[in-house]
């Protein structure tokens, strides 16, 4: 696999040689069509195919199936079935074909809006009908085909691009981008399936002359003419847009008759940037940077794999000399990359206007590549994309006769036939550098996604970005409960003004006036950094029920922050079914005064806040969530910060320096309720609120549409010395379902550095000391525990008895408890974990380390286990 993976830099000086391949597609007096997705050489295969496999044999009934209505309506009526295109009378008069009333997507009247839609369903029945008439060569298929392109062509023609419009097309007259998918991209695919059957005289059904009539070839290169150069001269540039439009103009170039024309033009995909539009090459190099994955929104990034997977491979089977096969396989595997940005339950992590779904077309992508494989004796590829095929089939989780499409029918392998591939290692910890995400998951030891724990920290600028601050989601339950809101209508008042904004995330607000400034329509904000991870991103991890991420995060976008900021988190798994997150929050602001405010947003019922003394008192507060003075908003470009206004039916609480749990029911999920709970430790100058934010997008059944509950601690003053400390503990069942009986703070001369967690864990006992300190070289003493611990990170496991069971040093220097001593060999810091069971035991360290026991016997380091393999 290493071996393909390292070639994507060999295409970016191998599609140099598209003019060359241009020239190869430019030779010959005259073009054979269909010659886009097949040849006529290629048919005898592909029947033979249909013949031997079960999965294709299926694929061509559902294909028959599909259009059967379409094709029986035009053969008995064509007239009518063609006044089903929504066309308007021409300006010309009526005696001229009809046309299309443009439609301003911002604009649009109700009658409108379905359109476009109505149109691209007709052209995906005229594709269907072609390749069916390719395949079968029956002219009922060809008939209608040829007057679903007619149609279009005629009308399309008549009209032209807004001058004024640098982003319009013909039909969208303020957006080409969606005019290229589904409308550009179809025309000429019917047109390549239906030239021969019109080149040899058949007739179209003219709508203008309401009768037989030829087809216009010249329209019909006008159209595509036009089209291509759209793509060339219109649009954005550095983001996902050229790649949207690059089916659509590779379509349309190729279906260009004249040679020299399309030879000139291909260059624009392949090789020649312009103002407007980016070539494969300047993509591809995207692909050769750290963490090969397209940096914007999961949907966008799967689907520019995709795309450029189905381009490139395009190219190879027309013109050879324009790629080399082994110089692109860094792209179909980014989709691979993407997996790794997972939840237990199989949902994306969230950044952006990413959805939870998955990235979309990988193992279409993959059979795209291992079919190019096989047609090419590229033994390579087929091991390692055919590989990757069965293993998906054998986890159930791809199945090749579910009816895939035209283009799979006709492009994938007969079978697919090569070894299964390994299992992909699952990370402990991992990274994703340009959204700014750190994430880590501790997946049970019984295996199952409900008792697996992850979470995730992020931020940052991209195309598609959000101003999220330094943003945690947690999973628990099998589920994602503590979410980040979720993408809206793009647009609307609540997605710009709230979806996108600070307060639909769960971060730190700074005097109210967090906000985002520059960067992607005006929603820049510095990207999360990390700090520290245990394990390293992808290493092995020292302990199988302990990790933690630190981040940091400057606020200072505009002037009302001025904010630095670190974050913390920590999971300890205390059984294969119960476990905690540790999230410890640090803010301060360079104004004064200041304060700061702590939101978690949990899917739920509602929460509740309590302490010792019960319910804590709260009063309606209407007032307190306001946007930022003088914020206005205009679409794109400001915004109502930080985006809190919308919550609703807040309540607040008097001042109060109480320890404080939080909990949030999840009742309605299925098949088993959930719950998480919260264990705040007190501090001077907190103020604890809930309100309603709206619903959490994705969110399972019973939540999606439901207002989301969210807490808000408010810090007066800084929040360094006095971060914001929680335990979050996730559990299937009600609240006294948890495991953690109590949480008390840990002090030093009155900072905080950790907590006491006191857990019942299988019907006993279990305490636990959490050390957290701002630095790597902190000190912590406590002579009446008998802890002294230099570092960042630790954890010390008591049994029922109070018998030191474990020391977890994630990061530091020393750390001794009762007479045991953790510390490494020659290096400053390390991670090291000791198992103690009496007077015996067992460590390991990414370092050499040793431990030092009561007794005075000394304990070295082995290696890190192996990371656990998917199941």
């Amino acid at each position: 696999m290493n071996s393909i993976h390292s070639h994507v830099r060999q295409l970016l000086a191998i599609l140099g040689c598209a003019v060359l391949a241009a020239s190869a597609l430019a030779a010959g007096d005259s073009v054979v069509r269909p010659m886009i997705w097949v040849t006529p050489a290629d048919r005898a295969a592909i029947l033979a195919k249909i013949e031997s496999q079960p999965w294709a044999r299926s694929s061509l009934a559902d294909l028959k199936a599909r259009v059967a209505d379409t094709v029986a309506r035009h053969r008995k009526d064509p007239a009518s079935f063609l006044g089903e295109i929504p066309t308007i009378p021409s300006p010309a008069g009526a005696q001229f074909h009809p046309t299309f009333a443009a439609i301003r997507r911002n604009m649009a009247s109700t009658s409108d809006k379905g359109a476009g839609p109505k149109l691209e369903r007709m052209l995906s029945l005229g594709v269907d009908c072609g390749a069916l008439y390719y395949l079968t060569g029956d002219k009922a298929y060809a008939n209608c085909a040829a007057d679903i392109l007619n149609v279009c062509v005629e009308a399309l023609v008549q009209m032209k691009p807004d001058e004024n419009d640098t982003m319009g097309g013909l039909l969208y007259p303020d957006d080409f981008l969606y005019e290229a998918r589904g409308i550009g991209d179809q025309i000429p695919l019917i047109y390549d399936f239906v030239q021969p059957h019109l080149k040899a005289g058949a007739m179209v059904h003219n709508l203008g002359r309401k009768s037989p009539a030829p087809f216009d070839f010249e329209h019909a290169q006008q159209l595509f003419r036009t089209y291509a150069r759209l793509a060339i001269d219109r649009g954005q540039v550095d983001n996902n847009h050229p790649v949207l439009e690059m089916n659509c103009l590779a379509h349309c170039v190729l279906a260009l008759d004249d040679n020299a024309e399309r030879a000139d033009l291909l260059q624009y995909l392949t090789v020649t940037d312009t103002p407007h539009q980016d070539s494969l090459r300047k993509v591809a190099a995207v692909f050769a940077k750290s963490g090969e994955v397209w940096p914007e929104s999961f949907q966008y990034s799967g689907s520019v794999a995709g795309r450029v997977t189905y381009l490139v491979a395009l190219l190879r089977r027309l013109a050879p000399e324009a790629v080399s096969l082994e110089s692109f396989s860094n792209i179909p595997l980014s989709l691979l990359r993407l997996r790794d940005m997972r939840f237990p339950n199989g949902q994306n992590i969230r950044f952006g206007d990413s959805p939870r779904g998955g990235g979309g077309g990988a193992y279409d992508s993959f059979e795209v590549v291992y079919a190019l494989g096989q047609r090419e004796g590229d033994v390579k590829l087929q091991q390692a994309f055919g590989g990757l095929i069965n293993r998906a089939i054998a986890e159930g989780k791809y199945n090749r006769t579910s009816g895939r499409g035209t283009l799979a029918l006709l492009w994938h392998a007969p079978e697919v036939i090569a070894p299964k591939a390994d299992a992909i290692p699952i990370r402990t910890t991992d990274e994703l550098p340009f959204v700014g995400a750190v994430l880590q998951r501790n997946l049970s030891p019984d295996s199952q996604p409900a008792n697996a724990l992850m979470a995730v920290v992020s931020g940052g600028s991209h195309v598609h970005s959000h101003a999220s601050g330094m943003a945690l989601e947690l999973y628990g339950a099998g589920q994602v409960l503590g979410a980040n809101a979720g993408k809206g209508s793009y647009k609307a008042d609540e997605h710009e003004n709230y979806r996108r904004l600070f307060a639909a995330y769960n971060c730190v607000i700074v005097n109210g006036a967090s906000r985002s400034e520059g960067g992607w329509v005006n929603l820049g904000i510095n990207n999360v950094q990390k700090v520290a991870l245990e394990p390293a991103a992808g290493a092995l991890p020292v302990s199988a029920n302990h990790s933690f991420t630190l981040t940091s995060f400057a606020d200072d976008r505009g002037a009302g922050a001025k904010a630095k900021q670190e974050r913390l988190v920590g999971i300890v798994r205390t059984s294969a079914t119960t476990g905690y997150y540790v999230d410890v929050f640090r803010s301060r602001s360079a104004l004064t005064p200041q304060f700061h405010d702590y939101l978690y947003h949990n899917i739920g019922d509602g929460l509740k806040i309590a302490s010792a003394r019960g319910e804590l008192p709260l009063a309606d507060s209407p007032g307190r969530f306001v946007p930022v003075r003088d914020a206005v908003w205009k679409q794109n470009r400001s915004y109502l910060f930080p985006g809190w206004h919308v919550f609703k039916q807040a309540r607040t609480s008097a001042p109060s320096a109480e320890d404080v749990t939080v909990d949030f029911p999840v009742s309605k999920l299925t098949p088993t309720p959930a719950h998480m709970r919260l264990f705040i430790p007190g501090a001077p100058g907190r103020e604890y609120a809930c309100a309603l934010a709206p619903e959490t997008k994705d969110a399972p059944g019973g939540y999606d549409k439901k207002p989301t509950p969210v807490l808000v601690v408010r810090q007066q003053g800084e929040a360094w010395t006095r971060p914001f400390a929680v335990i979050y503990e996730p559990s299937a069942g009600n609240a006294k379902a948890g495991s953690i009986q109590s949480v008390t703070a840990l002090e030093t001369n009155g900072p905080f550095a950790g907590f006491k967690v006191v857990s019942r864990v299988d019907g006993q006992p279990l305490t636990q000391y959490v050390l957290v300190q701002p630095t790597a070289t902190s000190i912590y003493e406590d002579a009446a525990l008998g802890v002294s611990f230099r570092g960042r990170y630790a954890v010390i496991t008591l049994n029922a008895n109070g018998a030191c069971t474990s020391l977890y040093l994630g990061e530091g220097e020393q750390l001794r408890f009762q007479g045991y001593d953790l510390h490494p060999v020659a290096e400053a810091s390390t991670a090291a974990v000791a198992k103690i069971d009496g007077d015996t035991a067992e460590v390991t360290a990414t370092a050499p380390a040793e431990l030092t026991l009561p007794s005075g016997r000394r304990v070295s380091s082995n290696s890190p286990t192996p990371l656990s393999k998917s199941k």
